[in-house]
């Protein structure tokens, strides 16, 4: 009886081993992916999400800024109203739909890190030839490089981390200077100039190319020469922007498009790196942004304060004298931009007039979702293609996605240019994008400081509303202190029983921003992590 029963244990631990020798069936182990050429390109192209895009339901960093109202970003006031801490900054930007990724992108980019340096350290003994070898590995370095500069941004210096920590690891780090950061950031840049094509064709568009690690290279090597990062004013920084954007410009590949709002409806000449759709694949920015009384969710609205910073078609501001303005009839004469980017009160849309005037179909008071109704005044147009319904279409948009254009370049070469003390061409950068078929505003002559303003100002207009453009613009130049403590306005309108109508500008929201919102705090939940030996950011 005795054998028997030492038998039946035998076979039973034998099986075990057997079942404990199997690979899972619900997950690829890693054996297996780093031996199947297909699984590691699917690893790689999953490794693309760390990227994100400006078409979440909330345009975040827009809605940060004096750019947009986020109507359903509710979590965004803590910051508005300077009541950030390394408390609540990783529940700050989230939205009640659950699409907007939030505001600190700490713990979310360090694990995407971690995935590619993973990544770097399992492909060397993988079955790939060298040349897609060289391809996937040119392309990762681009997506760590793309998650390292978003980290240096929002909080300076941070660890530069090549490794994978283990369960059990030692996880105290220290951060990396800023300038350390960005030598590491042009470094993967400069490899995946090196190694990918300059542009990508045909079905490889929406693939990381050189062009696009060098327009990266241009906004990092700009910003690292910006007052916030470069305090004394070393002007080889500012020569290095200038070098990496004209490298670009020089290249003759893209030219800025001759319809600006197509620009962002239509693949053309002047994307230089995008996120790109498919029926199959499409967006939702229609919804998220269309107007409440076409059945859209109004999530994003353009303030009082973007609209006062339209200029008027003679090249001055509506607060300028001689510049025309007439406030009873605000939205005319404006720059053509104006038109391409901002839904307003009697602007034809969908083909019909907008009626964002107390009682009308896109107002408050309206029967149809009053509660997505504008309280700018305004919805955002710069996205929407027209002829696609926000809801109840089975026809989903497809424009696409833009992470990096011409005209930020060559404004970039323009800023760097003024900086290193040739004005002429700068004003000459910054005319041509001015002067663009449909656009056509006068040519800036200004001079010295005046110039340096009107650099900003272009790039607050031109830019308007494409991800974080104006968040960093106003923080890099060390002008937030002026441009974030400025209170949200909105227009209010009545109309009248004669059909005619009254705007007046009204307070929305106030606003409070302090020296130490120039960077982000760590989370506090990463400082304890590390066993306090990361140190946190001035101020919180």
């Amino acid at each position: 009886m005795k054998n028997i029963i030492l038998i039946i244990i035998v076979f039973v631990l034998a099986s075990c081993q057997d079942i404990l020798e199997l690979e899972p069936l619900d997950k690829f182990s890693d054996a297996s992916v780093w031996n199947d050429e297909n699984l590691i390109e699917l690893y790689v192209n999953n490794s693309y999400l760390a990227l994100g895009a400006n078409f979440d339901a909330v345009s975040l960093f827009s809605s940060v800024t004096d750019e947009t109202y986020g109507l359903h970003a509710t979590n965004s006031y803590p910051y508005l109203r300077g009541e950030m801490t390394a408390d609540n900054v990783s529940s700050i930007g989230t939205d009640y739909f659950g699409y907007s990724p939030g505001f600190s992108t700490w713990s979310s980019a360090y694990s995407a890190i971690k995935n590619i340096n993973n990544y770097f350290i399992q492909i060397e003994n993988s079955p790939v030839d060298d040349a897609k070898k060289t391809r996937m590995n040119s392309e990762m370095k681009y997506i760590r490089a793309y998650l390292y500069a978003n980290l240096i941004w929002r909080y300076g210096g941070v660890p530069i981390i090549t490794d994978v920590f283990e369960l059990g690891q030692d996880y105290s780090v220290t951060r990396n200077t800023y300038d350390e950061c960005v030598s590491f950031i042009i470094s993967d840049l400069d490899y995946a100039i090196t190694n990918l094509p300059a542009k990508q064709l045909n079905a490889l568009k929406g693939r990381v190319s050189g062009d696009a690690a060098r327009a990266l290279k241009t906004r990092v090597l700009l910003y690292a020469a910006s007052p916030l990062n470069n305090p004394s004013n070393t002007l080889s920084k500012w020569q290095a922007a200038a070098d990496a954007a004209q490298e670009l410009i020089m290249s003759g590949r893209y030219s800025l498009y001759n319809d600006y709002q197509h620009i962002f409806l239509e693949d053309n000449p002047e994307i230089i790196f995008a996120k790109y759709y498919t029926q199959t694949n499409g967006h939702q920015r229609n919804l998220y942004d269309g107007r409440n009384g076409s059945n859209g969710w109004g999530s994003n609205l353009p303030t009082q304060n973007l609209v006062d910073d339209y200029e008027m078609l003679n090249g001055k501001l509506p607060s300028e004298s001689g510049s025309g303005y007439d406030p009873a009839n605000p939205y005319v004469n404006r720059d053509p931009r104006f038109y391409a980017s901002i839904i307003y009160d009697g602007a034809v849309w969908m083909g019909r007039e907008t009626e964002s005037y107390h009682g009308g179909l896109d107002s408050p008071e309206s029967s149809n979702q009053g509660w997505n109704a504008t309280l700018t005044g305004y919805n955002s147009k710069k996205f929407l293609p027209d002829n696609i319904p926000p809801s109840g279409s089975t026809i989903r948009p497809t424009n696409p996605n833009i992470y990096f254009r011409y005209a930020e370049i060559l404004l970039n070469y323009a800023e760097a240019k003024f900086e290193l003390g040739d004005e002429v061409t700068a004003r000459e950068y910054l005319n041509m994008v001015r002067s663009r078929p449909g656009v056509n505003m006068p040519a800036i002559i200004a001079t010295g400081d005046e110039l340096r303003q009107k650099i900003y100002h272009e790039r607050r207009i031109e830019l308007a509303m494409e991800g974080q453009h104006r968040f960093f613009d106003v923080r890099r130049w060390k002008i937030a202190m002026e441009t974030e403590n400025k209170d949200i306005l909105a227009m209010d309108v009545h109309k009248l029983g004669d059909g005619t109508k009254t705007y007046n500008i009204i307070t929305l929201l106030e606003r409070n921003f302090s020296e130490k919102h120039y960077l982000l705090p760590i989370p506090r939940v990463e400082i304890e992590r590390s066993l306090e030996t990361l140190t946190q950011n001035p101020g919180y």
